[in-house]
């Protein structure tokens, strides 16, 4: 869901403090108890009504044993628990589990800010790496070594009116590929009298992640394979970017929300699909509660569920699918107390437990992290019911890639952000915005590659 998104320029000013409070070694952090019970110590940066859910899972886990008790500290983002986290690792009172995202994990791995988790998977029959999905697994391993375990994944995927679709003569094979996805939309799109677009053949979300993803299935990357070269504004970057102006600003057969307070633009783009006024739309993984049961106007979750349905991201041309696929860890913190240390460890397997990993997917839509969560039972009754539910975890199994991590901190995502906003808003030539942020791409990453001789 799009309220887990980080802001880049939260998480750029973050990645850059980190230098001051790196390394692993430092006196234990405190430890407490309440009772008999050790302190575990758990800082949650999933906000909204799902830190809910989130807390549901801390509070069946203290009832579930005497050993140890959870105890959460709360931000409303993970930007924010990110900030609360760099105060904590300087004072060295930092929480013991700490849920990050796959795109910082590697950061707070270099700068020894948490610690592998190897030797208690070693010595636990119970837990299984191989039981996690390969790509959740991967996002979790750094230098061969295990530094969390996953509690769930989101992907960006395709949400559309089927029946709308049909009435047109579509059927949703012609969304597998983008040229298909243009000949619907030349199709089904309206434009009223002033020219605007009053019925959208397709919504891509405002933001960095579609543009890039639709690159890489076009065979595209960010950078080079010896990391050395930015490749943004290589032909394969402007040729898809450009279709996109394209479709927005010249041919007018696809609208985008953009701005507003907060996450205002995403709710936008949803409710536009429920009312009516757009064909589909691309959205997280997360968005299915959204669209099949609260967001919009004047229709039953019976009638959303018999008129919506989800499709994974298609290709580009003859290309491979290549779409994120973002992983959110439990990690364990630096310098932790040894008794807490277990109990934060205890605590990870139990909320990743397939119990646990179905009950929140079914619940917000979020892609579960068990290999055999489709043979519990009230999940698989779930997805006979809703099936649209496995096109996440179709599209993570099938061609999902790991996120873009950036090796200048944030400021390659910087210039892309500037540079998607001329594209998508502006409706500046391609060819310029990309030749414009590549320039400052490359200088970043030439300065951090300097450092590094």
């Amino acid at each position: 869901m799009k309220k887990l998104f980080m802001l880049l320029t939260v998480l750029t000013l973050f990645v850059s403090a980190l230098a001051g409070c790196s390394g692993g070694k430092g006196s234990t952090v405190k430890a407490s108890k309440e009772g008999e019970k050790v302190v575990v110590p758990f800082i949650n940066g999933v906000g909204g009504s799902l830190a809910d859910r989130v807390d549901k899972i801390v509070e069946v886990y203290n009832k579930s044993q005497d050993k140890y008790v959870v105890k959460t500290t709360k931000a409303g983002s993970y930007d924010e628990s990110y900030q609360k986290l760099q105060s904590g690792f300087a004072a060295n009172n930092q929480e013991a589990i700490a849920l990050l995202g796959s795109d910082v994990i590697q950061e707070y791995a270099k700068k020894q800010l948490i610690v592998p988790i190897d030797e208690y998977v070693k010595n636990d029959t119970n837990l299984k790496k191989e039981d996690y999905g390969k790509g959740f697994i991967e996002q979790a391993t750094i230098d061969e070594k295990l530094y969390g375990i996953p509690f769930y994944g989101t992907t960006q995927i395709f949400y559309y009116n089927k029946k709308a679709l049909a009435e047109n003569g579509f059927t949703k094979e012609d969304l597998k590929t983008w040229e298909g996805v243009e000949k619907v939309a030349k199709t089904v799109a309206k434009r009223g009298e002033n020219g605007n677009v009053s019925y959208a053949g397709w919504m891509p979300m405002w933001g960095t992640s579609n543009l890039i993803d639709a690159v890489r299935s076009a065979g595209g990357n960010v950078l080079s394979e010896d990391g050395k070269k930015v490749l943004i504004k290589d032909d394969t970057w402007v040729t898809v970017w450009e279709e996109f102006r394209t479709w927005l600003h010249e041919d007018k057969i696809m609208k985008i929300h953009s701005g507003g307070t907060g996450w205002e633009y995403w709710d936008k783009t949803v409710i536009d699909l429920v009312e009516g006024r757009t064909l589909g739309f691309t959205g997280s993984s997360g968005d299915q509660g959204f669209v099949f049961k609260s967001l919009g106007k004047g229709m039953t979750e019976e009638e959303r569920l018999n008129t919506f349905d989800a499709l994974p991201q298609p290709a580009w041309g003859n290309n491979k699918p290549a779409p994120k696929l973002e992983t959110y860890l439990f990690t364990l913190t630096r310098n932790i107390d040894p008794e807490v240390a277990k109990g934060a460890y205890d605590f990870m397997k139990f909320a990743t437990s397939t119990e646990k990993t179905a009950e929140w997917s079914m619940a917000t839509g979020y892609i579960p992290v068990r290999n055999n969560v489709t043979e519990y039972g009230p999940y698989a009754e779930f997805v006979k019911k809703q099936p649209q539910a496995l096109v996440p975890l179709e599209q993570a199994n099938n061609n999902g890639v790991g996120p873009f991590v950036d090796p200048t901190g944030g400021k390659i995502n910087d210039a892309l952000n500037v540079a998607k906003d001329k594209v998508e808003i502006e409706g500046v030539p391609a060819k310029k915005a990309l030749d414009e942020a590549a320039k400052v791409a490359q200088e970043e990453l030439d300065k951090v590659l300097k450092k590094k001789k």
